[in-house]
């Protein structure tokens, strides 16, 4: 829609696009991009907008628009494609292929003259030398197979030990001066950071929770968090948090969110519960749409710049605060006289801790907090007169999962039943909206729902709805999840190869057919359905469940074993297949109260439930009238006990942990 009017004659992807290729014997581009991707802009202001470029595109080539969040698997075997030539990738995504689908070239963002010029070059190859290019495409093609063959190597289960040789490799990565990866730009990890409270919850490295808290602060403290609205940017393009790419995207904000919650629950840290509530509060605020469900991103440019909805001059602060605010804010956020960023601009960031920022300015605590909610309400108030960035008004199946995920989770570690509201409401809107017959629809826009999911929205939403049962315990989540995962086996599971492709059996053919495996800013959708189907199975008593969970880890044992940073996740569920899937079940008049409790304190692969529902996992269980916890794990059960110090006692003596 962002390109609709370009001087490019644009096709969507559908049949005839493809089709007029071939009966005008002409080149394809396929151009990618996304709507909150600042280099598309770029990109589209300096060729698409450009009619000598366009009448080049339009004269010699088909040209297709691609919004790789409607159409994750066309961008994913396309994106391989630049991978396997350029060995980089990114956005905007442009590959030009033959009628037939098959790409010949692939690169990100051109400036206007190159682009130009290669567009001419491989036209000419097309008309002087086809065969070069028939060839190269065959390579190609037999490339990109061997890149996503899924091989099932014979190997070893996962044991204890192996499982603490993947935090050591995992552990090399790390920035132990600025938090996250050590490398430049920095991305949040969510994935890798609640597979790191998992060690510190596992075995009780201390180092694990050190780490953890040292990536939560300088990320909330630095630049790409938003200090006044509430949530993440996408990353920093610095290694120290500070200067963002301004996109802010539903799926990074919801898994950060459930992330702090959980920090704070695990550390009791007020920041923590702060930045947690204030992300949720800025996806319920700026993305949650009127009709229900949450948008997909909100832009970075707005006014012709990237960030300027953010960033402040020093004479724009000067305008917005009286002088004893200014002088406190300049401290506050890191404020220099002619910017801390570019043209003149500054960043909101927090360089002092709050008794370092009290032992500078001399103020009292009264007088501090004054100050903060002062300057904070006047400095959103200078916001809102501005002109907004660009809003992504698209809702995502998978993206709302994530949410959903995240508004148990908020609601369960903050102890704020309140949210719950919202987390029942989007569980019941996705189903309402998005759901058919027990198959999803990934895309929900202007009133109506459209394409079929994948593999992902499946996952996902699943997930969440699981994640919405156990802090429920209501029966109507978990039956919910329980429809989606048979479906998924349905449409998406390969029994010869034991692993779930991206897209349905019935859905359409493209070049490749692949399987999303490694973990990226999202989770692999197999990963996480095979956690998802380990809880599933002992819950509802589906053994065949617990079976195909067990058999996708054939596919990743070497890969996680390697390169622990990116199967962060499978490495939770190699988690239960090394130790048993730990299962504590609380029955009795507070048995919420201490599911609640517990969760706080096992491994998020941990399975804890309270009774509310007949199911094959709570049969038996809580006819007491006393409150009990039942732990089991890997097929040995004990005595139910009455205090949750003493059911964590016996997971932490399974697991062998010893504070």
């Amino acid at each position: 829609m962002q390109h609709a009017h370009n001087p490019v004659d644009w096709y969507p992807w559908e049949d005839e696009a493809w089709s007029t290729a071939k009966n005008t014997d002409k080149l394809v581009i396929v151009s990618v991009g996304y709507s909150a991707c600042h280099w598309c802009h770029v990109m589209a202001h300096e060729c698409f907008e450009d009619p000598s470029t366009a009448d080049v595109m339009n004269r010699h080539y088909i040209n297709i628009k691609v919004d790789r969040e409607e159409r994750p698997d066309v961008d994913m075997v396309y994106m391989d494609a630049c991978q396997l030539m350029t060995g980089r990738g990114g956005w905007p995504l442009n590959a030009i292929c033959l009628p037939d689908g098959r790409p010949v070239y692939a690169g990100t963002y051109f400036p206007r003259e190159k682009w130009k010029d290669i567009l001419l070059q491989i036209q000419t190859l097309y008309e002087t030398d086809r065969a070069k290019l028939l060839d190269y495409a065959t390579q190609m093609q037999h490339g990109l197979r061997q890149m996503n063959l899924v091989e099932t190597l014979p190997s070893d289960t996962f044991t204890r030990a192996t499982l603490a040789g993947l935090f050591e490799t995992m552990e090399k990565q790390f920035d132990w001066e600025e938090g996250g990866q050590n490398r430049a730009p920095k991305f949040p990890m969510p994935n890798i950071l609640e597979y790191v409270l998992d060690e510190y919850q596992t075995c009780g490295n201390p180092a694990a929770l050190d780490f953890a808290q040292l990536t939560l602060l300088k990320m909330a403290n630095g630049g790409i968090y938003d200090h006044l609205r509430g949530g993440f940017c996408r990353y920093s393009t610095d290694g120290h948090w500070f200067a963002p790419h301004f996109e802010k995207m539903l799926y990074d904000n919801a898994q950060l969110a459930a992330l702090y919650s959980r920090a704070y629950a695990i550390t009791g840290a007020p920041l923590f519960l702060e930045v947690a509530e204030e992300t949720r509060a800025f996806c319920r605020n700026e993305l949650l749409a009127e009709t229900g469900g949450y948008m997909a991103a909100l832009d970075a440019d707005s006014e012709g710049m990237e960030g300027r909805f953010y960033v402040f001059t020093l004479d724009e602060l000067s305008h917005a605060l009286t002088e004893e605010e200014l002088q406190f804010a300049r401290i506050l956020y890191g404020i220099a006289e002619n910017g801390n960023w570019e043209h003149g601009f500054n960043i909101l960031h927090k360089p002092l801790a709050p008794l370092q920022l009290l032992e500078k300015t001399g103020l009292d605590a009264v007088t501090y907090t004054r100050l903060c909610k002062e300057i904070k309400s006047k400095l959103t108030a200078a916001q809102n007169q501005r002109i907004r960035p660009g809003l992504d008004f698209k809702i995502i199946a998978a993206w709302n999962g994530l949410m959903l995920t995240a508004l148990a989770k908020v609601a369960d570690f903050t102890r704020k039943p309140q949210y719950l509201e919202d987390a029942c409401n989007l569980g019941h809107w996705i189903w309402s909206n998005m759901q058919a017959g027990g198959r999803l629809f990934r895309i929900y826009s202007q009133g109506k729902a459209h394409t079929h999911g994948f593999l992902e929205d499946y996952a996902c939403v699943a997930e969440g709805y699981l994640n919405l049962f156990e802090t429920t315990g209501d029966y109507i989540w978990l039956e919910k999840a329980d429809t989606l995962l048979e479906t998924s086996i349905r449409l998406f599971y390969d029994a010869d190869a034991e692993i779930f492709y991206f897209t349905p059996g019935d859905g359409e053919s493209l070049i490749i057919r692949k399987a999303d495996l490694s973990d990226d800013v999202i989770n692999s959708a197999n990963s996480i359905l095979g956690i998802a189907l380990q809880k599933m199975g002992v819950l509802l008593g589906k053994s065949g469940y617990n079976r195909i969970a067990t058999g996708q880890l054939k596919a990743v044992r070497q890969q996680v074993t390697q390169y622990p940073g990116w199967y962060s996740n499978w490495a939770r569920l190699a988690s239960i297949e090394a130790i048993g899937l730990v299962q504590m079940v609380c029955t009795g008049p507070d048995a919420a109260e201490y599911a609640r409790q517990l969760r706080a304190k096992v491994p998020s692969w941990c399975l804890v439930v309270a009774s509310t529902a007949e199911i094959p996992l709570l049969a038996g269980k809580g006819q007491s009238g006393q409150t009990l916890v039942y732990v089991c794990a890997d097929q040995t059960c004990f005595e139910p006990v009455n205090s949750t110090d003493h059911a964590v006692e016996l997971v932490q003596d399974w697991l062998g942990v010893h504070p």
